[in-house]
């Protein structure tokens, strides 16, 4: 009876914490919920802006922000999308820049084709009596200058190309997505606004796959846990998870008398929510 009522104060006293954590460092998969509380915090060890990969000068408008603060999101999920009307305008000028120089390209073949028709007719004549040294120079002169065009040519046909594939590259940068499973802590911009090379950021992303629970404890307590232990944790609402220990770390300098304990959450079972050094109360078995 007595235990029945010590649960239920447990249980009351989560409840009344709203999104706080109960942690139990136990054996196996049982959750033990005794001995004192310690504050502990939520921490990520990787957070950072998602940017505009922007290959242009030009600044571009963000058309849509498809995310707001506090959504968990999935490697590959849509987070934002730039305004792509300007660059596929810029495009077709480019397309059309690319055929004009693949034309030339074409023309220039043929007047390869000419000149050397013609300079291998004259070289024939070398040892004839019709042989004229002075057409068979000029001749040679005529097909160098056009196998020079023509690389001319082609040298303008590939900076075209190129440029319409940076374009596609750009207009395919302009869907913003996560590069990894995260939370999203702060928008950086709004629709309407625009951005640069110089000030990319979008917003900002937690990697939930690096949460971990930061402990502060004495040395002689630290000390008694072993690393790999199984960690069980319950949220408010009484739902139990499994983590572990992952690392103790030692006191940073002698006048400090703490050890931090790091404990390793799933990356795929996380609480529903989740805030960078938001508070939560660890219960280590005494």
């Amino acid at each position: 009876m007595q235990t029945g009522v010590s649960q239920m104060l447990v249980k009351s006293q989560l409840l009344f914490r709203g999104l706080a954590l109960a942690v139990a460092i136990a054996s196996a998969s049982d959750i033990v919920q005794a001995g004192g509380a310690i504050e502990g915090k939520l921490v990520a060890d990787q957070r950072g802006h998602i940017s505009a990969q922007m290959t242009g000068e030009r600044s571009q408008r963000v058309k849509d922000m498809l995310v707001r603060v506090g959504d968990k999101v999935k490697a590959g999920d849509l987070l934002a999308r730039l305004d792509t009307e300007q660059l596929e305008a810029d495009r077709l000028i480019a397309q059309r820049a690319l055929e004009e120089a693949q034309a030339s390209v074409k023309i220039a073949i043929s007047n390869v084709a000419k000149a050397k028709l013609d300079y291998d007719r004259r070289a024939g004549l070398k040892d004839s009596p019709s042989f004229n040294r002075a057409a068979y120079e000029d001749a040679q002169v005529a097909l160098q200058g056009a196998e020079s065009e023509l690389e001319s040519a082609k040298s303008s046909a590939n900076r075209r190309e190129a440029e319409v594939a940076r374009i596609d590259l750009e207009i395919r940068l302009a869907d913003i997505k996560a590069p990894y499973d995260g939370l999203v802590l702060d928008v950086l911009t709004s629709v309407g606004a625009s951005v640069t090379q110089k000030d990319p950021n979008l917003l900002t992303l937690l990697d939930l796959s690096q949460v971990e629970i930061a402990v502060a404890l004495p040395q002689d307590r630290a000390k008694a846990l072993k690393l790999g232990q199984s960690v069980g944790y319950a949220l408010a609402d009484g739902e139990q998870r499994t983590a572990r220990l992952r690392a103790v770390l030692p006191p940073t300098s002698p006048k400090e008398p703490t050890a931090v304990a790091r404990l390793q959450l799933s990356g795929t079972d996380l609480p529903a929510t989740i805030l960078n050094q938001q508070s939560v109360q660890v219960y280590l078995d005494e």
